[in-house]
């Protein structure tokens, strides 16, 4: 997969001024400066560095009313975003898990979205279809074929919601996470062509690809993009991103599958894969795997998404944690070379607040959930360590096999 991939700009920056203004403050409002950038690696400015499985909550009932209350979110606003990408500025933007399908015991997803193909981008789509390349973590498979998976939770939709991902601007996933081997070869295979059929870039575990984006004025902007298998170790990582560095990779980023389920502290594990991503070339590390939001690092001129959670995600009815973002990353080439800097957008994976309706949408800002996305990214929403999550997820499913509540 790695080599040279030029991909066209999505629009003409005069073209979509008009779209803008209907969805502003999913560009503005709910974007956050951390700092501003100079040449070469600028970053952030510096930021502070519930364990049973998250899927479990697919064949779990909603909690709250079967009432729909609409989130503090908005799909639109009046306000022109402060500058379009172009003019040698590069929007790239990067999702968390997303996974087009229900449980393969289950339709919750497919019962929702049905025909409507463009429904689960579509309170984003102005965001994700105005940068320059969208960025996504691919945690489900999908075929046509009756395949079978042995996973106890395993997620394979029809070929046709891959059209879901372009519909709604995503332009590249990440293959490289606990369920992308769920249904063996035959279900990465048949995922690889659909996504290739949409003209969706799928990167494979261990594997890395050069992408070049090119503006109309002749501006060139060479992004390495570096998926570590799930599991994988420290070498793997920082060999991974050294060869994009060596190929000639303008920015680097390197994806991480890894963590504890539903933690908002990241474990050691996390920490070393970030620094040895770092260590061989990479600027920014996005992780997903907790399903939820975790702190930013700033580590040697890079940065450090730990987790950013779940985003457009069949696998669960109602998550009891709906916070998620659009992270990011803003590329200005210049004559005395390439700076970058972060920004976020903060978002419910729901447009209602008591289940999951798979269509993420910004939040409104000055809202508290607004608010609390940021704060998320600042600290640890909460103190449980790894260590402990795992002590009560043993204690959880020890009483769960004795048919006593823990």
């Amino acid at each position: 997969m790695r080599g040279k991939r030029e991909l066209r700009r999505k629009r003409n920056p005069l073209a979509i001024l008009a779209a803008v203004l209907a969805a502003a403050v999913l560009l503005t409002a709910g974007v956050v400066f951390l700092k501003p950038s100079a040449p070469d690696r600028q970053v952030p400015a510096e930021t502070p560095a519930a364990p049973s499985s998250e899927h479990g909550g697919e064949n779990a009932e909603p909690n709250e009313p079967e009432q729909e209350t609409e989130a503090n979110a908005t799909a639109a606003s009046a306000e022109l975003p402060e500058e379009p990408a172009g003019e040698g500025r590069f929007v790239i933007s990067l999702l968390g898990d997303c996974t087009l399908s229900s449980s393969h015991y289950t339709n919750h997803f497919e019962s929702v979205v049905g025909d409507d193909l463009e429904y689960p981008f579509s309170h984003v789509e102005e965001i994700l279809t105005a940068d320059d390349l969208t960025l996504a973590n691919l945690e489900c498979s999908f075929s046509d074929r009756r395949l079978e998976s042995e996973s106890e939770y395993a997620f394979c939709g029809q070929t046709r919601y891959a059209r879901s991902l372009s519909l709604g601007g995503v332009d590249c996933v990440s293959m490289g996470n606990n369920h992308t081997n769920d249904f063996g070869k035959a279900g990465v295979e048949d995922t690889a062509a659909a996504l290739e059929s949409e003209q969706i870039t799928g990167i494979r575990e261990d594997q890395g690809v050069c992408l070049d984006l090119r503006h109309e004025d002749g501006t060139t902007l060479r992004v390495g993009i570096y998926v570590l298998k799930f599991n994988g170790s420290t070498d793997q990582m920082k060999q991974g991103t050294a060869r994009l560095r060596e190929e000639g990779a303008d920015i680097v980023i390197a994806c991480m599958h890894a963590g504890a389920e539903k933690i908002y502290v990241p474990t050691k594990r996390q920490t070393y894969l970030a620094h040895a991503a770092v260590s061989g070339g990479a600027d920014v590390v996005v992780g997903t795997h907790p399903h939820v939001l975790q702190p930013v690092e700033n580590y040697q001129g890079s940065v450090i998404l730990y987790s950013i959670g779940n985003f457009c995600f069949g696998g669960n009815r109602n998550p009891g944690d709906k916070d998620t973002v659009i992270a990011q990353v803003v590329v200005r080439v210049e004559e005395s070379g390439v700076s970058w800097e972060m920004k976020y957008v903060p978002c419910c994976v729901s447009s209602v607040t008591n289940k999951n309706d798979y269509r993420p949408t910004p939040y409104q800002q000055g809202t508290e959930e607004y608010q609390r996305c940021l704060r998320k990214l600042e600290a640890p929403w909460d103190t449980t360590t790894a260590e402990e999550a795992a002590t009560k997820a043993a204690a959880e499913a020890a009483a769960s096999e004795s048919g006593q509540a823990p």
